[in-house]
């Protein structure tokens, strides 16, 4: 009887020390995230500002009208709405060659700024594959929401097609 419940001890105590060192590893993943989240909040604001320059130098009312962003909404929702009117307005200065000329200094910011946005998606998609990875081992998961540890979601892979539109 007392080597039963000396194994039991033992295994208690192993499986305490394992959940101990995932929480941690959840911990710094979690930290990495928010702090990915922050910087990708900041380069939305760049392109929120950017965007918005250029839709009041352009005086389309059509695009306005398309441009729904709020800091209500997501992450993601923001950088989805961010996106689709760069890509709009891409194209709108794209068929028509003299805006372009004019727009130039501009959609090439815009460029940058899109390729800071995607090397940060690329590096919190990852850690969130990571965290996701770690707090969805079966029987532990329950034990990371008591102790207040949430899913991550990831932002959308977007295609390589879709991104042909705002290059030069």
């Amino acid at each position: 009887m007392l080597y039963l419940i000396l194994t039991l001890i033992v295994i208690i105590f192993i499986c305490l020390v394992y959940i101990f060192f995932k929480v941690n590893k959840l911990k710094d993943i979690k930290k990495s995230l928010v702090l990915c989240e922050e910087k990708i909040n900041e380069a939305l604001s760049n392109k929120y500002k950017i965007v918005v320059d250029i839709l009041e130098k352009l005086n389309d009312e059509k695009l306005k009208k398309y441009f729904v962003y709020t800091e209500d909404l997501s992450l993601a929702e923001r950088e989805k709405s961010l996106f689709d009117i760069g890509f709009k307005v891409n194209k709108n200065l794209k068929e028509n060659k003299t805006k372009l000329k004019k727009f130039e200094n501009e959609m090439k910011e815009l460029n940058t700024n899109e390729e800071t946005l995607d090397g940060l998606k690329d590096f919190y998609n990852a850690n969130v594959l990571n965290y996701n990875e770690v707090f969805y081992k079966k029987y532990f998961n329950k034990i990371y929401k008591l102790l207040g540890f949430t899913e991550f979601r990831s932002f959308k892979i977007r295609k390589l097609e879709e991104y042909e539109i705002f290059k030069l």
